[in-house]
């Protein structure tokens, strides 16, 4: 068994990605979009809270739910006096009904613990200054996988 580097397996290597070049191309693309996403998620700083933290802190602080899915999801069941306001919304700084809850803490819900919809809409949040913005860890899935009540009211 040679040397990992040595000048025979690096020809090796050279050849094979000669041999597969579309499939090291991928290789290559997807493990820099891993980065990418990685480097964003350290860079911007948002923070998690755990579900029971997370309605301790609506309570005491005079926060708000914020549910970040569609209406059509969030018509068929959500956290109680959450306000439905998706992405796009917030990108394009449509936050009037939020406003006063600047300086209070904001916890945004998404579908589950992947949901890409609600980081981005925390980024967006933090950046038209409000200043407690938290994701709620594993979304509105781990909030009805805990059996807490889900409202059908708007």
């Amino acid at each position: 068994m040679g040397d990992l580097f040595s000048s025979e397996s690096v020809a090796e290597y050279i050849a094979f990605a000669q041999r597969h070049y579309i499939m090291c191309f991928v290789f290559v693309a997807v493990f820099g979009a891993l980065v990418y996403t990685q480097i964003r998620i350290m860079l911007a700083r948002v923070k998690k809270i755990a579900i029971t933290l997370a309605t301790v802190t609506v309570n005491r602080e005079n926060g708000v739910f914020v549910d970040v899915r569609t209406a059509e999801l969030f018509a068929k069941g959500h956290i109680a006096g959450s306000l439905n306001i998706g992405l796009e919304d917030i990108r394009s700084g449509n936050t009037s009904r939020i406003m006063k809850y600047q300086d209070k803490p904001v916890i945004l819900v998404g579908k589950d613990k992947y949901d890409a919809d609600c980081f981005n809409s925390a980024v967006s949040l933090k950046k038209q200054g409000f200043t407690k913005v938290f994701t709620m860890e594993g979304g509105i899935s781990q909030w009805a996988m805990d059996n807490l009540p889900l409202s059908l009211k708007d």
